[in-house]
């Protein structure tokens, strides 16, 4: 073959350039221009849509029973009204409302269609408008629908696991539904993502529809083949057996629902993600935030505070391009009590920050860095403050290691709300890092009243939206840092409020660098950002094993002190910074793997991030420790077959052209000598010959 046969990309870490010499600015180019979904693909979406939540009452995608009726036997005879409202240019929001002249139980489908994308969404709302309290409201299925396909055909469920602090954390299942076979998924203890992720990508070969479940809870799923050319989806909330007073409503779970057409189901996870960026990711001024580039200090001054060394580290960090100081809740701990004794006492610790925390948030605003501070306000630990103030407010445990925080007391709500803003006031927090160390399920379950199974944890969740939404309602630009004992809370309603910045509470022992491979490929496969901690700075294998857009720069000195702000770690941390600042344009494309998702030291692994607006992306490949194969021939996805495109190895400067079809039939070998080592590689459109 020609130019891509011959082409050899080795990895020479040694004289590695700075990766952003030539690379793509960043800036606008994080905004991708191309069309989210295809004319056919809106179409299809809109088509379901009206037939579906704005036809019938018997065509309605959601089911519950009411007084021990299925909602099937008595929704159309209800009282129908519909309301549309024009939410901006790309998004209508259609309110369909069910009134039973009876009790004056009213059930709302509020859903937002999409005018740009394949995508649908939906919630329900039961309300009481009536005088006396409603007969009991149970198994609410917001999504209660069957896909069928003309012909036969093999429907394939594409998910994910959730996090386990593992290899496996956010590992690709791909699960055939064989006729009759059934697949039942819910959370372990009420966090979203434990252990199974809420994002499924249903695939019949010629195209699917790809879902998430939007509820930070307890959430369940089933997907049944009915046959061999149908599945039945439902989805909800896997407790609901309640009665209503007068005036009072619940909201249930969010479905999103993302159409998508052709033969490689990686086209349902790259519609369901870019969807997910461009309509439900949390942004400032305008701008998706990104996982940014953060760091910090772990050592006091002599007298054993911590603002000395803070107030010093920011200027450096900032001429090095850090964007965010980090304050975690170890080592800093900047409470009394320390993790996790003092979880509950919210106040600074006068031993380490005698002056409080604002001269902190003020030397980072004055350098332009974001200050970023940890809170975990779910948890309350024994004997803390709130504890001993609010003893109404706090869960008791019956086995579980500490104590839930009432949030769906509205009382305790607005106060620990108005604490946090306090925090938010006084530092000129950027940045809150939200974590979540306890299963609240059976807190929730415990508290509930008979007659009112799911309660609690619907306040608590609803409790839960409206901190978030009055947090950064409140300071306009504040971001959330979505932890909860690393990755186990993600779920659509989390991620339009936050970016999870440390996806996994595996980095907590240190760099893993074949698991942080494959956590971050897990992931990219359905959100759009995330982070973790890195252990390494650029081009060292371990770096590149944890790069995304952003990290926490977890890189110490031989006495374990982070020393990132240290004069001997500035060209390398700036190097580390343009790092990612070009590959960011790129991260923001469709992902692929290149390889299989496999943690053997002996293999080799490998992705590619593709942007079809700008015909350009990177791949990246490792050779780990014991792989003895010292190349491989990879075949990169996306790239137009006509085009022509000229490949640039950042670590060697080695560059060549190739056509796409010589890049996705033939592809380009990689040569990487050190073992374990990185290659990576960005392409682009070739200058006009």
């Amino acid at each position: 073959m020609k130019v891509c046969r011959l082409l050899v990309l080795a990895a020479a870490f040694s004289t590695a350039p700075a990766l952003g010499a030539g690379a793509a600015a960043e800036g606008d180019l994080v905004v991708r221009r191309d069309p989210i979904a295809s004319g056919a693909e809106i179409a299809a979406a809109a088509a379901w849509a009206h037939e579906r939540l704005l036809g019938p009452a018997a065509a309605a995608p959601f089911t519950f029973t009411y007084g021990g009726r299925p909602s099937s036997e008595f929704l159309g005879s209800w009282e129908r009204t519909a309301t549309v409202r024009e939410l901006d240019a790309r998004r209508t929001e259609h309110t369909i409302a069910y009134r039973d002249p009876a009790t004056g139980l009213v059930c709302t489908c509020i859903a937002i269609l999409h005018r740009d994308c394949s995508a649908v969404d939906w919630l329900l709302r039961f309300e009481n408008k009536g005088s006396a309290a409603t007969p009991r409201i149970e198994r609410a299925q917001v999504l209660d629908a069957t896909f069928a396909r003309p012909a036969p055909c093999a429907f394939t469920l594409h998910r994910a696991l959730g996090d386990h602090n593992s290899k496996d954390s956010f590992k690709p299942i791909d699960e055939v539904l064989a006729p009759q076979a059934a697949v039942a998924l819910r959370p372990s203890g009420g966090r979203s993502s434990e252990p199974h992720m809420p994002f499924f990508n249903l695939d019949w070969q010629s195209g699917g529809i790809a879902l998430a479940i939007g509820w930070s809870g307890q959430w369940e799923a089933e997907f049944a083949a009915a046959g061999d050319r149908a599945v039945k989806a439902r989805a909800g909330l896997e407790r609901w057996a309640l009665a209503l007073g007068p005036g009072e409503s619940v909201r249930t779970p969010r479905i999103l629902l993302v159409f998508w057409e052709g033969a490689d189901p990686l086209r349902g996870n790259h519609a369901m993600r870019r969807t997910i960026m461009e309509r439900y990711a949390p942004r400032r001024d305008g701008r998706l935030i990104l996982a940014p580039i953060c760091a910090s200090v772990n050592y006091t001054d002599p007298d054993g505070t911590y603002e000395g060394p803070h107030v010093r580290a920011m200027a450096p960090l900032a001429r090095r391009g850090v964007e965010v100081f980090w304050s975690d809740m170890d080592p800093q701990q900047w409470y009394p009590g320390g993790f996790p004794e003092g979880t509950g006492t919210w106040e600074a610790d006068p031993a380490k920050y005698p002056r409080g925390l604002g001269p902190v948030g003020d030397a980072a605003r004055a350098a332009g860095l974001d200050y970023l501070l940890w809170f975990e306000p779910e948890r309350v630990h024994f004997g803390t403050r709130i504890e001993r103030e609010h003893p109404g407010w706090v869960m008791k445990p019956n086995g579980e290691w500490s104590q839930l925080f009432a949030l769906h007391i509205p009382e305790a709500r607005a106060w620990i709300t108005d604490l946090v803003a306090g925090f938010v006031a006084e530092a000129n927090l950027a940045w809150i890092r939200w974590d979540f160390n306890i299963p609240p399920l059976g807190f929730w379950r415990r508290a509930d009243a008979p007659g009112r199974e799911g309660m609690t944890e619907i306040r608590y969740i609803e409790g839960l939206y409206a901190m978030w939404d009055a947090l950064r309602e409140r300071r306009p630009g504040l971001a959330i840092d979505m932890c909860a004992s690393g990755g186990r809370r993600l779920d659509l309603e989390s991620l339009s409020r936050g970016v999870p910045l440390w996806h996994s509470d595996l980095q907590c022992s240190g760099p893993a660098p074949a698991a942080d491979q494959l956590q971050n490929a897990g992931l990219w496969r359905w959100l759009p950002m995330h982070g973790c901690g890195n252990f390494g700075l650029e081009p060292a294998y371990v770096f590149r094993s944890a790069m995304t857009t952003g990290n926490i720069l977890c890189v110490t000195d031989g006495e374990g002190r982070i020393n990132t702000a240290e004069p001997e770690t500035e060209a390398a941390v700036a190097r580390t910074v343009a790092a990612y600042k070009a590959v960011r344009p790129y991260m923001v494309g469709d992902f692929y793997p290149l390889a299989p998702h496999d943690a053997s030291e002996e293999a080799w692994f490998a992705y590619q991030f593709h942007r079809p607006d700008l015909e350009a992306g990177m791949a990246m490949a490792f050779r780990r420790a014991a792989c003895a194969a010292d190349s491989a021939r990879l075949k990169l996805r996306g790239v137009a077959p006509e085009a022509r495109y000229a490949i640039r190895n950042v670590d060697t400067g080695a560059r060549a052209e190739a056509t796409g079809r010589e890049m996705r039939e033939e592809g380009v070998l990689f040569s990487i000598p050190d073992r374990p080592g990185s290659a990576l590689v960005i392409y682009e459109p070739a200058p006009p010959r």
